[in-house]
């Protein structure tokens, strides 16, 4: 029989060192808010119920955590070990273990949290820790072992001797406790005399008086242990974030050719044999396909590219686009687009809500907004579709194999027949019928197509 889980995120923290208005668990680190991946961590191990301790700032947070997690107030600040000591009333009668997470330790893996929690099982341990060895462990509670390897205590900075103090293996934070023995230790925890404060640390002496074994898990990784409090280390998760998902993806097939300059959501796949140059960002829910290029300077948000796609310094945001099409130089696409296989966007060409059939072109200092065009269009250069009026939007209808000329104004509401032709500079403010030439200002039928 599975022993149950619970799991509780310490989310109370303020933004003093941040000196910031939000509070710190929203600051985003690679795409999304620190307090993302402790919930994320805490739902890798699927626990029955999942807590978070909030503080000043709870409306905010409780607001992101919606139904993912049960808040708990710490109406006062005083350590983390007072902040677990909430959830006293729920534990007290509670018969498995507890997982506990720092909301700013958004850099452990869930894979990291699942093997801690395996590692507690497998050792029978009352307490279970995630620690790491750094080269510079200033700041950081030490760890100190006994012969047999065991955990003896986790000494504070402030409060450990010189000899602890060159101790290099540092706490990272993450706890799997028997709930009971934690309860237990909690009751008898004693207030930190530097600070005032109840730290959660100071539970392992308790737990191994009661008999208890505290164990730790060392992290390969020492990037995991690392925690953020101020904005140079809020700078540094995302690049380290940042790194790891580039990684991932150039372990999947993906040719990056200057990886330090590029940013990757966590929400995005990008298919085998895609090479993405520098300065690139790909943001929001966006699927690439195989064998695209995406030039550097180009942005691509929430987002889907089909096979074969090329992107020259381009913006591609909201929209789909389908196998072969091509966009750029410095081409915007928005709104919700949808173009079909193919089709060719021309340098510095805006297309807004425009659905564009397969093969079509728009040319370079083109505006197609609020629009539906066939196959095989020719939308020329400098061409604009005009679609408000000052007071609402219309749209425009364009058929298959439609030329529309250089400089040509398009006010919608209008639709325009198949194999239609529209001369070089016309105004069209009316209906063109299928395969009919019009010119002039404003735009007049001169001949059948």
């Amino acid at each position: 029989m599975a022993i149950p889980l619970v799991a509780v995120i310490l989310a109370a923290g303020d933004s003093t060192r941040m000196n910031s208005k939000t509070p710190k668990v929203l600051h985003p680190v690679a795409g999304q808010p620190m307090l993302e991946y402790a919930l994320a961590n805490a739902e890798a191990l699927s626990p029955s119920k999942i807590y978070a301790v909030v503080g000043a700032h709870s409306p905010e947070v409780t607001a992101y955590i919606g139904k993912r997690a049960a808040p708990i107030l710490q109406k006062k600040r005083l350590g983390t070990g007072h902040a677990v000591a909430q959830l006293l009333p729920q534990l007290k009668s509670f018969k498995g273990n507890l997982l506990v997470l720092y909301a700013d330790a958004c850099l452990v893996r869930p894979q990291t949290v699942l093997a801690l929690r395996q590692f507690h099982l497998l050792q029978g341990a009352a307490a279970t820790l995630l620690t790491a060895r750094v080269e510079s462990p200033f700041g950081y509670g030490r760890i100190v072992r006994g012969k047999e390897g065991e955990v003896e205590k986790i000494v504070e900075e402030s409060h450990a001797t010189d000899e602890e103090r060159r101790i290099n293996e540092i706490n990272a934070g993450v706890y799997c406790f028997k709930a009971q023995a934690l309860v237990q230790a909690l009751v008898s925890l004693k207030v930190a005399q530097a600070r005032e404060e109840f730290y959660l640390t100071g539970v392992i002496p308790p737990i191994l008086a009661q008999g208890g074994k505290a164990h730790a898990l060392m992290v390969p990784d020492r990037t995991e242990v690392l925690g953020v409090n101020n904005r140079n280390q809020l700078a540094q998760a995302h690049r380290l974030w940042n790194r790891r998902r580039v990684e991932d993806h150039q372990r999947g097939g993906v040719t990056f050719l200057n990886p330090k300059t590029v940013e990757v959501g966590p929400r995005v796949t990008i298919g085998r044999d895609t090479v993405i140059e520098g300065n690139v960002k790909l943001a929001g829910t966006t699927e690439m396909g195989e064998d695209c290029r995406i030039e550097s300077g180009s942005v691509i948000h929430s987002s889907r590219l089909g096979n074969g796609v090329t992107l020259r310094s381009s913006r591609i945001l909201d929209s789909r686009m389908a196998d072969d099409c091509d966009a750029g130089p410095f081409a915007h696409v928005r709104g919700g687009c949808d173009l079909a296989k193919g089709v060719h966007v021309g340098t510095n060409t805006e297309l807004k809500h425009a659905r564009i059939g397969e093969g079509s072109k728009v040319g370079h200092f083109s505006y197609v907004g609020d629009a539906v065009l066939g196959r095989d269009v020719n939308v020329g250069a400098g061409c604009v579709f005009a679609n408000y009026d000052g007071k609402n939007k219309h749209e425009c209808r364009v058929g298959d194999k439609v030329f529309l000329g250089s400089n040509s104004t398009l006010v919608a509401p209008v639709t325009i027949g198949n194999g239609a032709v529209i001369g070089a500079g016309a105004v069209v403010t009316r209906d063109v019928p299928a395969k009919t030439v019009v010119v002039g200002v404003p735009a007049r039928p001169v001949k059948k197509n």
